[in-house]
Protein backbone atom coordinates (compact mmCIF):
# COMPACT_ATOMS: atom_id res chain seq x y z
CA UNK A 1 0.00 0.00 0.00
CA UNK A 2 2.97 2.27 0.54
CA UNK A 3 4.09 1.53 -3.01
CA UNK A 4 0.74 2.85 -4.20
CA UNK A 5 1.66 6.22 -2.67
CA UNK A 6 5.24 6.22 -3.94
CA UNK A 7 5.11 9.79 -5.28
CA UNK A 8 6.26 11.40 -2.07
CA UNK A 9 6.12 9.31 1.05
CA UNK A 10 6.22 11.43 4.22
CA UNK A 11 8.26 10.21 7.15
CA UNK A 12 5.10 9.88 9.24
CA UNK A 13 3.78 7.25 6.81
CA UNK A 14 7.00 5.29 7.01
CA UNK A 15 6.95 5.50 10.82
CA UNK A 16 3.33 4.34 10.83
CA UNK A 17 4.16 1.40 8.57
CA UNK A 18 7.09 0.46 10.84
CA UNK A 19 4.85 0.58 13.93
CA UNK A 20 2.27 -1.53 12.10
CA UNK A 21 4.89 -4.16 11.30
CA UNK A 22 6.11 -4.17 14.91
CA UNK A 23 2.52 -4.49 16.16
CA UNK A 24 2.02 -7.41 13.77
CA UNK A 25 5.06 -9.16 15.21
CA UNK A 26 3.83 -8.58 18.76
CA UNK A 27 0.39 -9.91 17.80
CA UNK A 28 1.94 -13.01 16.24
CA UNK A 29 3.92 -13.60 19.44
CA UNK A 30 0.76 -13.14 21.50
CA UNK A 31 -1.10 -15.64 19.33
CA UNK A 32 1.66 -18.23 19.56
CA UNK A 33 1.81 -17.67 23.32
CA UNK A 34 -1.94 -18.22 23.60
CA UNK A 35 -1.55 -21.66 22.10
CA UNK A 36 1.05 -22.58 24.73
CA UNK A 37 -0.84 -21.26 27.74
CA UNK A 38 -3.05 -23.47 29.85
CA UNK A 39 -5.40 -20.57 30.70
CA UNK A 40 -9.01 -20.68 29.57
CA UNK A 41 -10.20 -17.95 27.16
CA UNK A 42 -12.04 -16.22 30.04
CA UNK A 43 -8.91 -16.29 32.22
CA UNK A 44 -6.90 -14.76 29.36
CA UNK A 45 -9.47 -11.95 29.07
CA UNK A 46 -9.31 -11.35 32.83
CA UNK A 47 -5.50 -11.22 32.87
CA UNK A 48 -5.37 -8.85 29.90
CA UNK A 49 -8.16 -6.62 31.21
CA UNK A 50 -6.68 -6.22 34.68
CA UNK A 51 -3.18 -5.66 33.32
CA UNK A 52 -4.42 -3.05 30.84
CA UNK A 53 -6.48 -1.32 33.51
CA UNK A 54 -3.63 -1.04 36.00
CA UNK A 55 -1.07 0.05 33.40
CA UNK A 56 -3.49 2.72 32.15
CA UNK A 57 -4.27 3.81 35.72
CA UNK A 58 -0.56 4.23 36.51
CA UNK A 59 -0.04 6.20 33.30
CA UNK A 60 -2.99 8.50 34.04
CA UNK A 61 -2.01 9.06 37.69
CA UNK A 62 1.62 9.76 36.76
CA UNK A 63 0.62 12.24 34.06
CA UNK A 64 2.13 10.26 31.19
CA UNK A 65 -1.32 9.77 29.67
CA UNK A 66 -3.71 12.70 29.42
CA UNK A 67 -7.39 12.01 30.07
CA UNK A 68 -10.67 13.83 29.57
CA UNK A 69 -12.64 11.78 32.08
CA UNK A 70 -14.00 14.78 33.98
CA UNK A 71 -14.91 16.66 30.81
CA UNK A 72 -17.54 14.34 29.33
CA UNK A 73 -20.63 12.82 30.85
CA UNK A 74 -21.15 9.12 31.47
CA UNK A 75 -23.92 9.08 28.85
CA UNK A 76 -21.49 10.42 26.23
CA UNK A 77 -18.84 7.87 27.24
CA UNK A 78 -21.20 4.87 27.44
CA UNK A 79 -21.06 3.90 23.73
CA UNK A 80 -17.25 3.89 23.87
CA UNK A 81 -17.26 1.91 27.11
CA UNK A 82 -19.53 -0.70 25.56
CA UNK A 83 -17.75 -0.97 22.20
CA UNK A 84 -14.12 -0.54 23.25
CA UNK A 85 -14.32 -1.88 26.79
CA UNK A 86 -16.82 -4.70 26.64
CA UNK A 87 -16.82 -5.51 22.92
CA UNK A 88 -13.17 -5.18 21.94
CA UNK A 89 -11.63 -5.58 25.36
CA UNK A 90 -13.55 -8.56 26.68
CA UNK A 91 -15.70 -10.30 24.05
CA UNK A 92 -13.15 -10.21 21.22
CA UNK A 93 -10.38 -11.36 23.57
CA UNK A 94 -12.45 -14.33 24.69
CA UNK A 95 -13.45 -15.09 21.09
CA UNK A 96 -9.89 -14.92 19.80
CA UNK A 97 -8.57 -17.04 22.66
CA UNK A 98 -11.29 -19.60 21.96
CA UNK A 99 -10.41 -19.59 18.23
CA UNK A 100 -6.72 -20.17 18.98
CA UNK A 101 -7.70 -22.94 21.39
CA UNK A 102 -9.90 -24.70 18.81
CA UNK A 103 -8.21 -23.84 15.47
CA UNK A 104 -4.59 -23.58 16.55
CA UNK A 105 -2.32 -20.56 16.49
CA UNK A 106 -1.15 -20.83 12.88
CA UNK A 107 -4.63 -21.10 11.40
CA UNK A 108 -5.86 -18.26 13.65
CA UNK A 109 -2.98 -16.06 12.50
CA UNK A 110 -3.72 -16.88 8.88
CA UNK A 111 -7.40 -16.07 9.22
CA UNK A 112 -6.54 -12.92 11.16
CA UNK A 113 -4.48 -11.69 8.23
CA UNK A 114 -7.73 -11.26 6.29
CA UNK A 115 -8.74 -8.48 8.68
CA UNK A 116 -6.99 -5.53 6.95
CA UNK A 117 -8.43 -6.51 3.58
CA UNK A 118 -11.93 -6.95 4.99
CA UNK A 119 -11.63 -3.60 6.75
CA UNK A 120 -10.59 -1.88 3.52
CA UNK A 121 -13.48 -3.49 1.61
CA UNK A 122 -15.98 -2.48 4.31
CA UNK A 123 -14.58 1.07 4.27
CA UNK A 124 -15.11 1.16 0.50
CA UNK A 125 -18.67 -0.19 0.75
CA UNK A 126 -19.89 1.60 3.87
CA UNK A 127 -17.86 4.82 3.90
CA UNK A 128 -17.32 5.09 0.13
CA UNK A 129 -13.54 5.13 0.54
CA UNK A 130 -11.53 4.80 -2.67
CA UNK A 131 -9.43 1.67 -3.17
CA UNK A 132 -6.25 2.07 -5.21
CA UNK A 133 -4.97 -0.59 -7.58
CA UNK A 134 -2.14 -1.33 -5.12
CA UNK A 135 -4.66 -1.84 -2.30
CA UNK A 136 -6.83 -4.14 -4.41
CA UNK A 137 -3.74 -6.16 -5.41
CA UNK A 138 -2.63 -6.37 -1.77
CA UNK A 139 -6.08 -7.57 -0.67
CA UNK A 140 -6.16 -10.15 -3.46
CA UNK A 141 -2.64 -11.43 -2.75
CA UNK A 142 -3.20 -11.74 1.01
CA UNK A 143 -6.53 -13.50 0.44
CA UNK A 144 -4.93 -15.94 -2.01
CA UNK A 145 -2.11 -16.54 0.48
CA UNK A 146 -4.58 -17.33 3.26
CA UNK A 147 -6.55 -19.70 1.03
CA UNK A 148 -3.42 -21.52 -0.13
CA UNK A 149 -2.01 -21.72 3.40
CA UNK A 150 -5.23 -23.16 4.78
CA UNK A 151 -5.42 -25.74 2.01
CA UNK A 152 -1.94 -26.99 2.96
CA UNK A 153 -3.01 -27.61 6.59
Amino acid sequence: MIVGNARSIPDSLLHGAAFLLIASLVWAGYTLGLKNTKLSPIAVAIVLSYTSFFVTLVMVLSGILKTNLGVISFDDALPFILVQGVGVGVISTIGFSYAVNKLGSIRSLLLGSLSPGLTALLAALVLHEALSIAMICGIALSTIGVILSNRAK
